[in-house]
């Protein structure tokens, strides 16, 4: 964390599979509940799976937060900061929900 005039804020970083990952969830929601498998990729099928099981592991109220931020912009920061404004929803443990979520996606589908 750094100062700032008083404050703290928290630096924000990127892991490696951060784009990845949000690639693979975008795609997700466009399918959710089931994914056709003609003509798709190898690696489609995969990601796909790979965000089902971490999704549907989720509570209701977390998969429904992540759709709504997912589908709103495809910017996240953006997407996120709206997101929290319509909501009045805090920032931080939203974003602490995106990336606990996108760590376990990275590890079911082998990227870290």
């Amino acid at each position: 964390m750094s100062e700032v005039k008083g404050e703290q804020t928290a630096l924000r970083t990127k892991c490696y599979y951060t784009e990845y990952v949000n690639h693979m969830i975008r795609f997700y929601i466009t399918c959710p509940d089931s994914l056709r498998t003609g003509g798709k990729r190898r690696a489609d099928i995969e990601n796909w799976c790979a965000v089902q099981s971490v999704m549907y592991k989720l509570p209701d109220a977390d998969r429904e937060r992540i759709v709504t931020i997912y589908k709103a912009h495809h910017n996240l920061p953006l997407a996120v900061e709206r997101y929290c404004r319509e909501t009045g929803a805090d920032e931080r443990p939203v974003w602490m929900l995106l990336t606990k979520v996108a760590s376990m996606i990275a590890r079911r589908r082998g990227l870290v």
